[in-house]
């Protein structure tokens, strides 16, 4: 199960966290770095590219609406009362990013093979290990 929520977190990589304030191409960009080393086919590839433009394209509004709900802060620099207070206005966003986040991993699993699939999982196990565990705003 947390192999599969990493794995989840990291193919699509969204979440309340002040990534939403980078550049889009910025988090794609490490994010395709993952695949790299699947070796993917061109048609994976195309299909796995059709499927986080479709994700980003549907998340965008929701970004827009998280941000709004932070004032544009991170949701690392609230205190536990702002947290607390902005809970009942972000679980719904985040609920739905994260049913989104699941379709896609959903989605290029199926597109991946066995093997490709085993190899991310474990690329995602250390790059969460490099990363540390617990980063990130509490379920």
């Amino acid at each position: 199960m947390r192999v599969t929520l990493a794995l989840l977190f990291a193919v699509f990589a969204l979440s309340v966290r002040p990534m939403a304030a980078q550049e889009p191409s910025r988090r794609w960009a490490a994010d395709s770095a993952m695949f790299e080393h699947l070796g993917l086919t061109s048609d994976q590839r195309d299909k796995i590219k059709a499927i986080r433009e479709q994700a980003q394209q549907q998340n965008a509004p929701l970004r827009e609406q998280l941000q709004q709900a932070l004032g544009g802060k991170s949701f690392r620099d609230l205190t536990p009362a702002e947290r607390e207070s902005l809970k009942p206005k972000i679980e719904p966003i985040r609920k739905q990013m994260m049913e989104n986040r699941k379709k896609v991993h959903d989605q290029i699993s199926a597109i991946l093979t066995p093997d490709q699939r085993k190899q991310l999982e474990h690329e995602m196990h250390e790059r969460r290990g490099r990363r540390g565990e617990g980063e990130g705003p509490p379920s």
